[in-house]
């Protein structure tokens, strides 16, 4: 691991344009090949998409170069787009060589270092399933579950440090952005990811989507735990406006839970949401619903069909639940004070009850 992880570093020192332009040179397999088939060039930052038509088997395209952008090459051959087997490269001065079959992408050192990194990260997670497999047929119950929290709790310290000396040695190139990307929801707060990007290009600050996970994890810190809520608006089930501070901060524990009907994890936790209402609902405790990123009348259809009891506030498509809240995922379950204060955040499974009898004293 130190090996390839010095390689990456020492590849980001020498990077350089190597030209104005760069030229693709692709190949497939010829026989799986018709005619009109073509692939796709996209560019990742830009969303500038490109057409290449295959002839025998083969394709050539040139473009300006850049070590700030990426690009996916995805086949579309019957008229399907192939997005499984897209391959990424950064558009390097120079010639590139793609091989479409084997996924494989040579010429320039930023390229290299990026097969580099997809190399390590992939030697990491094979490790990890093969540990995990070996776990599975050796032990079982609580004393698998400790080795197997332990297994991926190894392997994610693996990634992060591939992730982060890949990204601080290439913060002002594609494979930085790369590295960043996949690491986004490892920073806790605004602070962590702000210092991480001291130095880095302008084209990775100020990338739109990184800069609302900043504004995310901001929001985090405005509500959590011992802050007080945040307010949003909303409608009753018959279309009456309500606002969130119609319920909480009126002396009674909340408990909170953001949710949509396509959402499978949400539906995994229903019925531990469903048994805390059903035990402890009542004059010091209930159990609000919000459903967000979808549409009222799946909404509407998932509450009758999964026997979901208790109040809802619906918001359509309003994102502002999530974005005050911080939300970037669902479910998110949040325990509320009497006072409105923020007493739980992200609770699942088991912690869930464990929460709410912990606040009622039971």
């Amino acid at each position: 691991m130190k090996r390839i992880l010095t390689a990456l570093a020492a590849v980001a020192l020498l990077v350089s344009c190597g030209g104005k332009t760069y030229t693709l040179k692709g190949t497939v397999d010829p026989v799986a090949i018709g005619t009109g088939d073509f692939v796709i060039i996209a560019d990742n930052i830009s969303q500038q998409v490109d057409t290449v038509q295959i002839v025998e088997g083969k394709f050539t395209f040139k473009g300006p170069a850049s070590v700030e952008t990426i690009k996916n090459i995805i086949l579309v051959a019957g008229g399907v787009p192939d997005n499984a087997g897209a391959v990424m490269f950064i558009p390097e001065g120079g010639t590139i060589a793609v091989d479409l079959d084997a996924g494989k992408v040579q010429g320039g050192a930023l390229n290299k270092a990026l097969d580099a990194y997809n190399t390590a990260v992939a030697g990491i997670l094979n490790d990890y399933s093969t540990k995990a497999r070996e776990l599975s047929g050796s032990l079982a119950g609580a004393e698998l579950a400790a080795a197997m929290d332990k297994v991926a709790d190894d392997a994610q310290a693996k990634l992060d440090k591939v992730n982060m000396e890949t990204f601080t040695a290439n913060k002002r190139n594609a494979l930085g952005f790369i590295t960043l990307a996949d690491m986004i929801y490892d920073f806790e707060t605004a602070e962590e990811f702000d210092q991480a990007l001291e130095g880095a290009a302008d084209f990775i600050v100020n990338y739109e989507p990184f800069n609302d996970i900043r504004a995310s994890l901001r929001q985090l810190a405005n509500t959590a735990e011992g802050q007080m809520f945040a307010d949003f608006k909303g409608e009753t089930v018959d279309g009456k406006p309500i606002s969130f501070s119609d319920y909480v901060g009126k002396g009674k524990w909340i408990l909170v839970d953001f949710w949509a009907s396509w959402c499978g994890p949400c539906k995994a936790e229903l019925p531990n949401i469903l048994a805390v209402y059903d035990k402890y609902a009542g004059k010091d405790f209930t159990v609000i619903g919000v459903p967000v990123w979808d549409v009222r009348e799946d909404t509407d259809q998932a509450i009758k069909d999964l026997g979901i009891k208790y109040e809802q506030i619906f918001v359509g498509d309003d994102h502002t639940p999530t974005e005050v809240y911080g939300i970037n995922g669902i479910p998110h379950i949040i325990l509320f004070a009497p006072d409105g204060r923020v007493a739980k955040r992200n609770l699942r499974g088991a912690h869930i009850e464990e929460a709410v009898k912990e606040a009622l004293q039971i």
